[in-house]
């Protein structure tokens, strides 16, 4: 695809992350007329929705899908719809929440993602067998996880928006979508790019028990809002499952490192470098709350689960997608690369770890640190600089 299919993702990601700052601001330097929660919205949405999603679709597109005049129109077509619905809720949600007008853009989104996930299921250039069980997998759950999207509407009229119900269908919805569609689409990516027509010897098992892992660590969500002691248990043997489904991945990922390109390896793998340990973290930290009583602590730290949020948007995915982009050379490793990989990683560095000791404070009672909404908001001032230094880096290419 032309570059300003890559450009676009970029830019969300630069806004999405601006208004991550204007989040953290809001707590230091307080803005009259700005509510929190609408930005809080405009910022997940964009990073989400306009920033991961597009970047899925246009590797998805430039990998498996069709090249003919007719292919090309129909995706660039349903491109600049999506990314109007993407604009439509970036100028929506900050002034009025969740409404009409937001409501409808967030629709228009649903429904092209429809289309898209029909179109490429059935026109696509798949090579092998694998790639093909993970592309049509991973489309699968990206229409699967909107199913809680649609039953909100009945959730609301039902029990409201403080229910239970209500709070489930949002995280059946982000957890599908995170677990099962961008998880297993990044895994689709890796065979077809970087594995480049490698077949997995065991990828049977290793594809069933990715899947019900998947399924699995639902539970943990629905932990939150439902007191069922079995649900931390059937999250437990989710999480191992799916340590141990990407155990099967080691080795070929191991001989993908010895082949790599040294005068790029120093930086560039540190993206990689920088999911794997992510997702480790990730592994571990889902561990923890095998324990009932531990995970209700654990809920109740909102620092905590913002972090745990950004481990996954920030350390795997976005680190993850950003390390595809080089390695299909839509970014080049020039200076304003090596600046925006440095500057994600002090930056995702410090507001995690800041977002820990203030978890931890409120946990134990004690001040280590005075004031860390202020740090958190000059660390998180490196993420859009990181962005934007992508951004220049790809339009200087």
């Amino acid at each position: 695809m032309k570059p300003i299919y890559y450009i676009i993702p970029l830019f969300n990601f630069l806004i999405a992350a601006l208004l991550g700052l204007l989040l953290r601001s809001i707590f230091v330097y307080p803005i009259e007329g700005v509510t929190f929660l609408y930005v809080l919205h405009t910022h997940s949405h964009i990073a989400l929705l306009g920033w991961l999603y597009l970047l899925v679709y246009v590797l998805f597109v430039q990998q498996f899908g069709l090249k003919n005049d007719k292919e090309n129109t129909f995706y660039t077509r349903l491109f600049w719809v999506t990314q109007l619905a993407v604009l439509g809720m970036g100028v929506t949600f900050p002034f009025m929440g969740y409404a009409a007008a937001s409501i409808s853009f967030s629709t228009l989104h649903i429904i092209c993602s429809y289309v898209f996930v029909v179109h490429l299921w059935k026109n696509n250039t798949v090579s092998g067998k694998q790639q093909g069980v993970l592309l049509k997998t991973s489309l699968f759950f990206m229409a699967f996880s909107t199913l809680g999207v649609w039953c909100l509407g009945p959730a609301v009229g039902m029990m409201g928006k403080a229910s239970a119900f209500y709070q489930i269908c949002i995280q059946f919805f982000l957890h599908f979508q995170f677990d099962g569609w961008f998880l297993t689409a990044f895994l689709t990516l890796l065979f077809a790019i970087v594995f480049k027509g490698y077949s997995l010897s065991k990828f049977k098992p290793f594809y069933y028990t990715w899947i019900v892992s998947v399924i699995l660590t639902y539970a943990l969500p629905v932990s939150w809002y439902v007191e069922l002691p079995i649900l931390h248990y059937l999250n437990a043997v989710g999480v191992l499952l799916q340590f141990y489904s990407v155990g099967y991945l080691l080795n070929p990922v191991y001989k993908m490192f010895k082949q790599r390109d040294n005068n790029e390896a120093n930086f560039v793998w540190l993206l990689l470098i920088l999911a794997g340990i992510c997702f480790t973290m990730r592994i571990g930290t889902q561990l923890l709350v095998i324990s009932e009583s531990i995970a209700n602590e654990l809920q109740a730290l909102r620092s905590w689960i913002v972090g745990f949020i950004h481990l996954n948007m920030l350390g795997v995915l976005s680190g993850f997608g950003l390390w595809l982009m080089i390695q299909q050379k839509k970014m080049y490793v020039n200076i304003f690369t090596k600046i925006g990989i440095l500057s994600l990683l002090f930056g995702f560095v410090l507001t995690e770890f800041l977002l820990f000791v203030q978890g931890l404070q409120g946990f134990m009672h004690i001040v280590w640190i005075e004031n860390t909404p202020l740090s958190l908001f000059w660390a998180s001032v490196l993420l859009p600089i990181s962005v934007l230094s992508f951004l220049i880096s790809y339009l200087k290419k």
